[in-house]
């Protein structure tokens, strides 16, 4: 079944398509924000899932993605909290927590707009 599958999916907004593609079929959660989107994608494929983070401008065109592609494991996002301005808490399975940083706009060009770090457990 999923041979057949496309690996970019096509963006619409409001019906109308964008000429952008993610990676990813489902978008799991989807946030506007004062300056971007975020978009949270996956595979749907639950016994090895991955988590694609896709950020997008108020102009519709994306600036910046990170990909958290998992080897014979699964990270089913399970929540998502903001603990700060573009700083998020990401929760998947119950067990494994990143934090998610969103730089944009960027403040210095070679920073990544996209930064995930896994979190020390507690």
């Amino acid at each position: 079944m999923y041979e057949s599958w496309p690996l970019k999916t096509s963006l619409y907004y409001c019906g109308e398509g964008l000429g952008e593609k993610i990676s990813g079929y489902i978008i799991e959660r989807q946030f506007e924000l004062s300056n971007y989107f975020l978009l949270l994608a996956n595979w749907d494929c639950s016994f090895e899932e991955g988590c694609e983070m896709i950020v997008i401008n108020k102009s519709l065109k994306i600036v910046g993605s990170h990909s958290l592609t998992p080897f014979y494991n699964s990270y089913n996002l399970y929540d998502i909290k903001e603990v700060l301005k573009d700083r998020y808490k990401l929760t998947f399975n119950e067990l494994g927590h990143f934090e998610l940083v969103v730089n944009y706009p960027k403040q210095y060009f070679f920073h990544r707009v996209v930064k995930l770090a896994k979190l020390k457990k507690t």
